[in-house]
C-alpha cells in the first residue's frame, strides 16, 4: 500500500491532494506505523477515516483492510478456542487420575 501511494505522489500536480496523500504518507510510513495503524484497523478505532483518504487514491486498497480484518479475526477466534479446548482437556485428564485414584483407594 505505501509504495503505490508514494509513487502516485510523486505524480500529483495538485497541492490539495499532494497535502492529502502526505498526511495519510504519515500513519503508514515505517514499519511501527504500520504495524499501529493495523492494530487500529483490527479494533475498528476510527480507522475509516484513513482508509477513505487511502481508497481515494487506491481504490483497490479496501480489500486489503478487509481482507486483513477477516484472517485476523479467525485467527484470534482459533487461539481462543485452543485455549478454551486446551483447559478442558487438562480438566478432564485431572478428572480422570482423580477418579483412578479414588478407585485404587
Amino acid at each position: 500500500i505505501v509504495e503505490p501511494m508514494q509513487s502516485i505522489h510523486a505524480d500529483l500536480t495538485n497541492s490539495a491532494d499532494k497535502q492529502r496523500i502526505e498526511e495519510t504518507l504519515v500513519i503508514l510510513d515505517g514499519l511501527d506505523k504500520f504495524m499501529f495503524t493495523l492494530v487500529q484497523v483490527l479494533t475498528q478505532d476510527s480507522f475509516h477515516t484513513f482508509m477513505r483518504e487511502i481508497v481515494h487514491f487506491l481504490p483497490w486498497a479496501w480489500t486489503f483492510f478487509y481482507s486483513y480484518i477477516a484472517i485476523a479475526c479467525l485467527v484470534l477466534m482459533n487461539l481462543v478456542t485452543a485455549i478454551i479446548v486446551e483447559n478442558a482437556m487438562e480438566q478432564s485428564n485431572l478428572d480422570h487420575e482423580l477418579l483412578d485414584a479414588e478407585n485404587a483407594a
